[in-house]
Formats: structure tokens, sequence, C-alpha cells
């Protein structure tokens, strides 16, 4: 055997055989069956909490108050999104992890191994068959994406590019279970292994993120550009601005205070799957113009995770808070880092310049490039593994392995 020779024929006869043998079980239809119901009652749910919020909170006064502007469909597309992602990482791996080791204790592997299908030929067969067979699951899922479409602010585009990431990590993980299979005699260990791989990228990051805290928390002295709260509370308690934000009192002044520098581990978070998806899923049109915009989930870990790799500032601007505090004028912070602060009646107010320069804004800073390459190499290490253990002849066995 050619342990890595390749051909298209080889990789056809083996996945169309592996397929066959999943077409025959009825479990695959009733799997189908209860994976399309439990989509569309989540679905269900989350379309019915998104209008019930979208009526609680909308004032028919206004021209502009109507279902298809509303976030009612950012927030469903996240959260099904989400949703399929987690179940597609707990259904892949049934796949694969028990596809190397069953097929030698059922004594079928060692007549694969006799024939001309080289070792990658055999893997890879079997992990392009159980790559479309957990294909066939998130196409299920996409008539309720549709559904979520049509309340608006969805693009065709959000969905591709969602899907098409889901989809490269449902493979990933598909690879990784086929290494542990390759790897382990008894198909229990292996569908264990394999689990606890997803878990230490999918859970295992955020807690370790958070065990960090303590060592990434430090007291420093940072200059503000601003107003001092005593300042503030005798420039407005004490009746001497009338309102008028006091732009022309801000001066720098120190403070000590602790700073959590995130930009030390946010890297723990890159091969995370719902970071990866997130941060690679188009912003809403709600969401391109504020970078700090959180309606939805996806939109929420982006920009969360975004602010992480930026450095954080030593020297802040605080004087355009005043006018927030002010509570008459809207503050928006722009995507490209400037700052809009507007009137009520929606004209634009003259910013003093800041002595603070501007700080690259966070579309700078994509995590998915990095998780994905993470992922994918992952995903490489497991499939080699599997065709290395496919290799004949077989320099050494496990104990009670059996071969034919």
């Amino acid at each position: 055997m050619n342990t890595w020779s390749l051909s298209w024929r080889g990789l056809a006869t083996m996945a169309g055989l592996e397929i066959r043998q999943r077409l025959r079980s009825r479990r695959w239809i009733w799997a189908l069956a209860i994976w399309f119901v439990f989509i569309g009652a989540i679905t269900a749910l989350v379309m019915w909490d998104a209008y019930t919020a979208y009526v609680a909170g909308c004032n028919p006064a206004y021209s502009s108050c109507s279902l298809m502007n509303s976030t009612a469909g950012p927030v469903a597309f996240s959260v099904i999104t989400l949703f399929v992602l987690g179940m597609s990482l707990i259904i892949a791996p049934t796949f694969t992890a028990t596809s190397i080791n069953n097929d030698r204790s059922q004594g079928t592997l060692a007549t694969l191994q006799a024939t001309r299908l080289s070792a990658l030929e055999i893997a890879g067969g079997k992990l392009i068959a159980a790559w479309l067979s957990a294909a066939v699951f998130l196409l299920v899922a996409l008539p309720f994406i549709a559904v979520s479409m049509i309340l608006g602010s969805i693009s065709v585009l959000q969905v591709i590019v969602c899907f098409a990431v889901i989809f490269l990590l449902v493979a990933i993980v598909c690879a990784i279970g086929l290494g542990w299979s390759a790897m382990f005699v008894r198909s229990a260990v292996s569908t264990v292994m394999t689990y606890l791989s997803i878990m230490v990228l999918a859970l295992v990051s955020p807690l370790m993120l958070a065990l960090s805290l303590p060592f990434i928390q430090h007291d420093e002295t940072i200059r503000v550009w601003g107003l001092t709260y005593s300042e503030w509370d005798d420039v407005y308690n004490g009746g001497e601005s009338d309102g008028v934000p006091p732009v022309d009192k801000c001066h720098w002044y120190t403070r000590t205070q602790t700073v959590t520098h995130f930009n030390e581990v946010w890297w723990i978070l890159i091969p995370n799957p719902f970071v990866i998806v997130a941060d690679a899923a188009p912003l809403s049109p709600k969401a391109e113009g504020d970078p700090t915009y959180a309606g939805d989930p996806l939109s929420a870990i982006r920009a969360t995770v975004r602010e992480m790799a930026r450095p954080v500032p030593l020297e802040v601007d605080e004087c355009l808070d005043v006018y927030s505090w002010s509570g008459y004028y809207t503050v928006t912070h722009n995507s490209d880092g400037t700052v809009t602060v507007t009137r009520p009646d929606g004209s634009l107010v003259e910013v003093p310049p800041s002595p603070v320069p501007p700080r690259p804004p966070a579309s700078h800073y994509p995590v998915w490039p990095y998780g994905l390459v993470a992922n994918l190499l992952i995903g490489a290490v497991f499939f080699v593994i599997a065709v290395r253990r496919l290799r004949i002849p077989y320099h050494k066995l496990a104990k009670d392995t059996r071969v034919a």
C-alpha cells in the first residue's frame, strides 16, 4: 500500500461506500426529522420573543416603528446561527469518532487495506462522507434562517459567510474525531476524547480567560483629558453651566485606576468556534456605523473580542463624555475612530479637537482568520495521524487490536 497516494476515483469509491452504509440505516431519517422539528421549535421561540420585545418597545406614533426596521431579524439570525453551530459541534463527532476503530473491531478495515486504496484515500473518503452527512443537517436549518431574513437587516452575504465558516468548522471536528478513532481501539474512549477536544475549543478558552483576570489587572496611572469628578459636581451642581457642556474647562490630570490588559490574553479565544463565526459574520446595517453596537449576539461577541485585542490606552479623552453626561446631546462612536455629537434636532455640534491621538478602529483587529487557520492546523494534525495509523504494514499494534 502506498500510504500517501491519492486519486479522485479512490476518494469517490471510499466516500460512496461510507455514504451508502449510512443511508441503509433508518436512524438517519429519524435524526433528520428530529433535527428539523427541534430547529423549528427553537426558531419559533426566538422569533416570538423577538416580536414580543419589538411590540413592547414600539411606539406607533413614529413612522419608523416597523417590524422590518427592528432588531428582531438580527437577534433571531444570531441566536439561530449560534444554536446551529453548537448543535453541529455535538452532532458532527458521531460521524467519525468511531469510524476507524469500529471498522477495525468488525474486521472490515483489513479488507479495505487489502485493496488498492491508499491510507490517504481511506481516511479522506471517510472524512468527506462524514462532512457531507453533517452538511445535510446544516441544509435542513437553512429554511429557518430564511425566516429571519424576512424580518429585514439580514443579507444573503451574512448567511453565506456564516454557514461557510460553520461548514469548515464541522470538517475540522470530523477530522479530530477521525484522528482519535485511529488512535484508540475502544470506540467509547475515542468518542470521549473527541468531545473533550471540542469542549477545550468551545468552553475551556472562555474559562481560561476568566481565570487569567487576576494576572492581567494592574493599578496604573493614566492621563485623562477632561474634568475630575469634583469639578463636574462644582460645574453642574453649582449651577454654573445652565446645561451647556463645559468643554472649555477640560484639562489634563492623572488618575490611578485598575487597568485590565485583555490584549495580553485575548489570543486564548482565537480557536473558539463561536468567536470565529461571530467575528467572520458581516455586520448588519444597524451595526456597520457603530463599532460598539451590541444589539444582537453575533455583533456583541465581535465587538467584545476585537476590543480585547486592542492595546489598552494610557491617555484617554473624557471631555467628550461631558456631552453625554449633560443628558441633552447624543454621542456616536464612528467605525473610523471619530466621534459625532448631535443635538436632539439632529444638528451637528462642532467638537473641539482632542489632544489624544485617535485609537485604531476595532475593525483593524479581526480575529477569525487566525482562529480559522489554528483550527485548520489542528484538524490537519489529526487527519495526518489517522492516515499514519492506517498505513500498511503495521509497525506496532495496541493490545487486543483486531486486524481481520
